[in-house]
């Protein structure tokens, strides 16, 4: 068995990689490199530059970041076999007018526990997003959204805005007939 076929075995536990079809999914094994990870390493700090986007197939990584547009803000989650991370690199790669300047990490991640993964470069992502259009279907980037930490974070602020902002409009009378929907 080959490396290829090595990562595509392991990465079936990957939720991402079950909507991609054979083609995709080989073209993505070739250029995928195991990185085993040690306990308490840093792998990327929140503001540094995302070289490769990690896909776990063992171990633990505590993720999170303070930048949530508002003072205070904090986001911790821990990730898993089956999950990914660095994730602003599938965006920026899927992104047909991204620059050369890779993005910005939105999240510091760090080794809790020994982590097997398999890292794909930026340059074999944009690669790969380039020739497999597969990888632009509308199922896809629902997934990618559905497993994305970041996008679960943005998802939850904007949650949190939305209830403090009909508490603050009922708490002062200028509750509306649609906004009753939310009452208690």
């Amino acid at each position: 068995m080959d490396a290829s076929q090595t990562a595509t075995t392991k990465l079936e536990i990957v939720p991402l990689f079950d909507q991609m079809d054979e083609r995709t999914l080989d073209a993505i094994c070739e250029r995928l490199k195991p990185t085993p990870r040690t306990q308490g390493a840093c792998i990327v700090r929140e503001g540094d530059l995302v070289n490769e986007m990690l896909f776990i197939v063992r171990g633990d990584l505590d993720t999170y970041t303070t930048d949530g547009g508002c003072t205070g803000f904090f986001n911790s989650c821990v990730i898993g076999q089956g999950d990914f991370c660095r994730e602003e690199l599938l965006t920026w790669a899927l992104d047909p007018r991204s620059s050369i300047i890779l993005p910005l990490s939105t999240r510091t991640v760090k080794v809790i526990s020994e982590v097997e993964a398999f890292a794909l470069s930026a340059e074999n992502l944009k690669f790969v997003a380039s020739q497999f259009r597969r990888l632009h279907s509308k199922q896809i980037r629902h997934t990618f959204r559905f497993y994305s930490h970041r996008w679960r974070a943005w998802a939850a602020c904007y949650i949190q805005a939305a209830w403090r902002r009909f508490k603050k409009r009922k708490e002062t009378g200028g509750e509306s007939p649609r906004d009753t929907s939310l009452s208690d």
